[in-house]
C-alpha cells in the first residue's frame, strides 16, 4: 500500500495562507484544482510523491495531535527557513537516532518533520 495524498482542514478565505506556508516556505507546487471541486475552495500542493490537499471546513478547529510527517533532506535548514518565516520550530529528539521537529502551519494543524535516513521510515 502507498498513501496517495494527505488532506488537511482549514478555515474558508485562507487560501493565500495556504500558498504562502506550502508554496513559498516549503516550495511545494501548487496542483490545479479540477474544476468541479474549485467552488469548494481550498487548494492542492505537490513536492515530488508528496501531496497536500487542503479542504475548507466550515467548523474548522486546529488538529493539534494528529499530524502528517514528512521526510526531507536537510532538517535544519528547513527549521531555519520555518523560523525565518515566523513559524516556530519544536525539536523532539525522543526517539534515539531519529531527528525531527514540529511546526504548525498557518491554521495551527501539526506538521512533523524527519530527517531522510536517520527517521521512523528506517525502521
Amino acid at each position: 500500500m502507498i498513501l496517495d495524498h494527505v488532506q488537511l482542514a482549514m478555515p474558508a478565505g485562507r487560501e493565500s495562507e495556504a500558498r504562502s506556508f506550502f508554496g513559498s516556505v516549503l516550495g511545494m507546487a501548487e496542483d490545479e484544482k479540477p474544476e468541479e471541486l474549485k467552488l469548494r475552495g481550498g487548494c492542492w500542493f505537490r513536492l515530488g510523491t508528496c501531496v497536500v490537499h487542503l479542504g475548507i471546513d466550515p467548523e474548522f478547529t486546529p488538529q493539534r495531535k494528529a499530524h502528517p510527517a514528512f521526510l526531507v533532506v536537510d532538517l535544519a535548514r528547513l527549521a531555519r527557513r520555518l523560523e525565518s518565516s515566523g513559524f516556530g520550530v519544536t525539536w523532539d529528539r525522543s526517539i534515539p537516532g531519529v531527528e525531527r521537529f514540529y511546526t504548525a502551519d498557518p491554521f495551527g494543524n501539526r506538521i512533523e518533520f524527519v530527517e531522510d535516513g536517520h527517521g521512523l521510515s528506517q525502521r
